[in-house]
C-alpha cells in the first residue's frame, strides 16, 4: 500500500500523543490546599478508606498498559529512583546518593539498603537495571531518553551507572514518571506485551496488593517492613510516606449521580466527579472540595496529515482565529475554579515547564481572517471539514459542537462523526484521511519535553528545539529552551490550546492528612 510523504511520522506522533492523551483523561497530579486535621487530632493508624475509582484500570503496569488510574493506584505500590515533590523538583526516593560526572556523561546511583520488596526480598542494582532497560525500550518517554543512553549497568550490589552518549539536562526528572517505576528483575523475566500478572505485583511502597476483583474492588493492604524516608516537608510523592491505613479498598463506580450520592451517604469517603458537579459537591458542607494547582491542558487537534487542509499551517492558524476560547470553555463546567483561559503548555505550578509565550496569539479572535487563510490553505467551496469526538467524555462532545457551530457562522460547513473513545482514537491514528479536528486533554504537569507527546514527530526545526533543551547546562537555559519551544508551538500549531482544567477531588470529614496530590494516601489516615 503506498503511503503518503510524511505519514509514517505523523502515524507515530499522533501514536504518542494519544497514550499521553490516556493519561490526562483519567487526571493527572496536582498541589493543592492540604487537609489538616482539626482540634488537635494527629494522625490516627488503622482503619479502612473507600476510594471510588471510575472503571477499573485493568492493569497496573504503567509500561504495559498506560493509563494514569493505573498510575495513581501503582504510585502506591511501586517506587522509583527520583519522585517529584510538591515543587515538582526530583527528589531521590530509592537512591540515598547520585553523582553526575563533570561532562555529564556518567550518573551514578547508589541505593538505599533499607528497602526491600513486598516478599521480603532486598532492592538490588540488579532489579534498577532490569527496570531501566525496560523502560528505554518499551515506553514512549523511555524511547526518547534512550537516544542518548548508551548503557545502564550495575557497578555493584547497590550502585547503579547510567552512561550518556551526549548530555542530558532533563534525565532525573524524566526518571520520576510513573512508567520508570522499579520492579523485580525476576518478574520482568519473558514478560509479555499484557506486562505483570496480578502475582507479579509486587513493589517496595508502603502499600501491597491484597486482592482485586475485576470490575468490582481492589484492595492494598499495609506493607508493615516499609522503611520511610525521614523527609517529612517534601510533599507530593517524595520525601516521608507514613502508611497510617490498614487498607484502601478501590470501589469501581462508573455512573456519576451514584459515585456522588454515595460520597454525600458516606459509602465511601474519596471521589474525583466530572467538572458538572464540582458546584453541587463544593456546596454540600459535610464534603471538604479541593482543587489542585495542576491539570490538563485542553486543546483542539487539526489534522496535519497531508489529506487535510489542516496540513498546512495557514489553516491551522486560520483555525485558531475562528475559534472563541471563552464560549468553548463555558460549556465545561467548574467555572473559573476549574477553568483557566491562557495558552500555556504546561501549568503555572508547574515552573520549570510552563511558558506565557505566545499569549497574544491565544487572544487573538478574528473569524473573517480565519475564514480568508483557511481559503489560501486551500479550502474549497463547499468542501465540508470532519469533527470527530467522543460522548464518553462530555467535553468533548460539547467542545465539537462549539465548533462546528463557530465553522459555520464563517460560512465554512462541518459535520461532527461521533465515535465510542476507542474508536475515536483509532480514527486519529490510523485513519489520518477521514478526519480534519479532533479534540483532547493531555497532564499540564510532564516536567520535560519528553513527555509532551506534541513536541514528538516534529520537523527538523523542532527537533533542534527540543535538542536545545537537552544540552541545557543549567535552569536558566533549559528555561530558555522551554520559551523558544513554546515560540515554535504557537507557530507551527501541532495542537491549538483553549485553556487549562484543574482537577478537583471531594471527600468526606473522615479523611485527615491527605494533602491534595492526586490519589495518593500514604500520610493520610481516617477518623473513627
Amino acid at each position: 500500500m503506498s503511503r503518503s510523504p510524511g505519514s509514517r511520522r505523523y502515524a507515530l506522533s499522533i501514536s504518542a500523543l494519544v497514550t499521553i492523551c490516556l493519561l490526562a483523561v483519567a487526571g493527572c497530579t496536582g498541589q493543592g490546599t492540604a487537609a489538616r486535621p482539626t482540634g488537635g487530632q494527629g494522625p490516627v493508624r488503622g482503619g479502612n478508606l473507600n476510594v471510588a475509582i471510575p472503571n477499573d484500570p485493568g492493569s497496573l503496569d504503567f509500561v504495559a498498559k498506560p493509563n494514569l488510574l493505573a498510575a495513581h493506584m501503582g504510585d502506591m505500590i511501586f517506587e522509583k529512583l527520583f519522585e517529584v515533590d510538591k515543587n515538582y523538583e526530583a527528589r531521590p526516593m530509592l537512591v540515598d546518593a547520585y553523582e553526575r560526572s563533570e561532562d555529564g556523561l556518567t550518573y551514578t546511583f547508589t541505593l538505599r539498603k533499607d528497602v526491600t520488596f513486598h516478599d521480603g526480598t532486598p532492592l538490588t542494582s540488579k532489579d534498577v537495571v532490569a527496570s531501566m532497560k525496560r523502560w528505554l525500550t518499551g515506553n514512549a518517554t523511555g524511547k526518547l531518553v534512550a537516544k542518548q543512553v548508551d548503557d545502564v549497568k550495575a557497578a555493584d550490589e547497590h550502585t547503579v551507572r547510567f552512561l550518556l552518549s551526549k548530555p542530558r539536562y532533563g534525565l532525573i526528572k524524566e526518571l520520576t514518571t510513573s512508567s520508570a517505576a522499579i520492579y523485580q528483575a525476576k518478574s520482568l523475566e519473558g514478560v509479555g506485551a499484557n506486562g505483570l500478572t496480578t502475582p507479579q505485583i509486587i513493589g517496595t511502597g508502603p502499600y501491597r496488593l491484597k486482592s482485586w476483583n475485576v470490575g468490582q474492588k481492589i484492595i492494598f493492604e499495609r506493607y508493615d517492613k516499609y522503611v520511610s524516608r525521614g523527609e517529612e516537608d517534601w510533599g507530593g510523592q517524595a520525601g516521608a510516606k507514613h502508611a497510617y491505613l490498614d487498607t484502601i479498598t478501590y470501589l469501581v463506580v462508573s455512573d456519576e449521580d451514584a459515585l456522588v450520592n454515595g460520597l454525600k451517604a458516606g459509602r465511601w469517603d474519596y471521589a474525583m466527579p466530572s467538572n458538572e458537579k464540582y458546584e453541587t459537591l463544593k456546596s454540600d458542607p459535610s464534603l471538604t472540595v479541593a482543587t489542585w494547582s495542576s491539570g490538563n491542558v485542553n486543546f483542539i487537534l487539526p489534522n496535519r496529515n497531508p489529506a487535510s487542509v489542516f496540513h498546512d499551517v495557514r489553516a491551522r492558524q486560520g483555525l485558531n482565529l475562528i475559534l472563541n476560547k471563552p464560549e468553548l470553555n463555558a460549556v465545561g463546567g467548574g467555572g473559573q475554579d476549574i477553568t483557566a483561559l491562557t495558552g500555556s503548555f504546561a501549568m503555572p505550578a508547574n515552573k520549570g515547564m510552563h511558558s506565557t509565550v505566545g499569549a497574544d496569539r491565544f487572544q487573538a479572535h478574528d473569524p473573517a481572517q480565519g475564514k480568508k487563510l483557511l481559503e489560501q490553505a486551500g479550502l474549497k467551496p463547499g468542501q465540508v471539514l470532519r469533527i470527530v469526538t467522543t460522548k464518553a467524555y462530555p467535553q468533548l462532545a460539547q467542545w465539537a459542537v462549539v465548533i462546528q457551530q463557530e465553522l459555520q457562522e464563517v460560512g465554512v460547513e462541518a459535520k461532527i462523526e461521533t465515535y465510542d473513545f476507542t474508536a475515536m482514537l483509532a480514527t486519529t491514528m490510523t485513519r489520518p484521511t477521514e478526519w480534519d479536528i479532533s479534540m483532547m486533554m493531555y497532564n499540564g504537569s510532564m516536567t520535560t519535553p519528553a513527555q509532551f507527546a506534541l513536541m514528538q514527530g516534529f520537523d527538523e526545526q523542532g527537533q533542534a528545539k527540543i535538542a536545545a533543551y537537552d544540552r541545557a547546562a543549567d535552569e536558566a537555559g533549559a528555561k530558555a529552551a522551554v520559551d523558544d519551544l513554546q515560540t515554535y508551538i504557537w507557530d507551527q500549531l501541532p495542537g491549538i490550546a483553549i485553556s487549562q482544567s484543574k482537577f478537583y477531588a471531594a471527600y468526606t470529614a473522615r479523611l485527615r492528612g491527605y494533602d491534595d496530590f492526586y490519589r495518593i494516601f500514604w500520610n493520610a489516615w481516617i477518623t473513627r
